[in-house]
């Protein structure tokens, strides 16, 4: 009982002691987009439109962006590319800003910066603001699973 109960308390000193990840970490590795809104709702073809995962075609859902540790992210088209003119992948810069609250990639002269919602080892949520052409603000929310 003796040797059980000094194995136990090992187990817990070990299991307590276990070392969150950084933000960063969590970030690291390839990430496949799940899941689309718009809010608010915008209006195509007729149809009120808040799901925008469901308008994209299967060639768009199997793209993968990469995260790596050099602050480079790859955007990679997958196994189907939807035009065969465009660039397998595409690469650019990554970074956190305001105390990791914000992920800003930058493509060539393209900058985004997206609001992290929530980045845990399973999926990455974040938002996106911009005005359409009838200059209404609209919110993309994007949820990506770990591969």
């Amino acid at each position: 009982m003796k040797y059980f109960t000094s194995l136990l308390s090992l187990l817990i000193l070990f299991s307590s002691c276990k070392k969150d990840k950084t933000k960063e970490e969590l970030l690291l590795g390839d990430w496949q987009l799940n899941a689309l809104t718009i809010d608010p709702p915008q209006l195509v073809n007729g149809a009120v439109i808040t799901n925008w995962y469901s308008q994209l075609e299967d060639c768009d859902k199997d793209n993968i962006l990469s995260f790596f540790d050099t602050k480079i992210f790859v955007a990679d088209e997958g196994p189907t590319n939807c035009d065969t003119l465009d660039p397998q992948n595409i690469s650019g810069n990554w970074i956190f800003l305001n105390n990791e609250t914000e992920l800003r990639l930058v493509h060539d002269t393209d900058t985004a910066i997206y609001t992290l919602i929530d980045l845990n080892e399973d999926l990455i949520k974040m938002s996106y603001s911009e005005r359409d052409s009838s200059n209404i603000m609209h919110t993309l929310t994007a949820t990506f699973g770990k591969l």
